[in-house]
C-alpha cells in the first residue's frame, strides 16, 4: 500500500487536531499498544511542545500501551539517532502538557467528563476490544467526533467496519449510529 510520508501525516494530524479543537470536539486514535501508541504520543509531542499547536487534554487509556510507553523510556538507545538528540537536549518525548495516563477504569470513566477538545487514545487498534470500545460507543454518535484510525483494520473488526463507510456498529452489546467523522491516515501503519 502507498502510505503518506512522514511529513504528509504529520500535517494530516496536525489537520485533525486543529479541526478538533476548532469543533471542540473528541478525536478518538484506536492504537496498537507497541509503537504505534508511542508514535503518536511522540508525533502529539513535537506539534504541542516544537510545533506552536496549542496543547489540549490527551489521554493515553490503555494500561498495556502505559507500561509499554515506559520501556520505550528505558531504552532511548534504540531509537533513531535525532529522537535520540531531542530527549539529550531535554525533551521527554512521552510527557507534554495536559498529557494524562489513566490506569484504572475509574480513571477511563471520568475522560467523559472532561469537555471541550480533547484526545483519546486507547487499544485496540482495530476496535475489536479494550477501552476503545467504551469511547467509541460514548462518541460515534456525535457529529463532533473524528475516529482517525492509524493502523490496519482486519475484515471483520469494528475499525474495518467504520474505515469502510458503516453508518452503524454494534459496540459492547449497543448498535451505534456513526455519525462521527472517520479519518484515515496510513502513513503509520507498518
Amino acid at each position: 500500500r502507498s502510505h503518506e510520508e512522514v511529513k504528509e501525516r504529520t500535517d494530516l494530524l496536525r489537520m485533525h487536531i486543529e479541526d478538533t479543537i476548532h469543533k471542540s470536539g473528541t478525536l478518538i486514535i484506536p492504537a496498537f499498544s507497541l509503537e504505534r501508541t508511542q508514535g503518536m504520543l511522540f508525533e502529539i509531542n513535537n506539534l504541542f511542545e516544537n510545533e506552536g499547536l496549542e496543547p489540549i487534554p490527551v489521554f493515553l487509556d490503555s494500561p498495556l500501551a502505559i507500561a509499554v510507553t515506559e520501556i520505550y523510556r528505558g531504552y532511548t538507545d534504540y531509537l533513531k539517532e535525532a529522537v535520540q538528540t531531542q530527549i539529550r537536549e531535554g525533551d521527554d518525548i512521552f510527557d507534554f502538557p495536559k498529557l494524562s495516563f489513566t490506569h484504572s477504569m475509574k480513571d477511563s470513566a471520568k475522560i467523559g467528563k472532561e469537555h471541550g477538545a480533547k484526545i483519546i487514545i486507547a487499544g485496540s487498534g482495530m476496535s475489536h476490544g479494550g477501552r476503545i470500545q467504551e469511547h467509541e460507543r460514548t462518541y460515534l454518535e456525535d457529529p463532533k467526533t473524528t475516529l482517525l484510525l492509524v493502523g490496519y483494520q482486519a475484515v471483520g473488526s469494528i475499525g474495518r467496519l467504520l474505515n469502510d463507510g458503516a453508518k452503524k456498529v454494534r459496540i459492547l452489546d449497543t448498535d451505534v449510529k456513526v455519525r462521527a467523522k472517520i479519518a484515515r491516515i496510513r502513513g503509520y501503519s507498518g
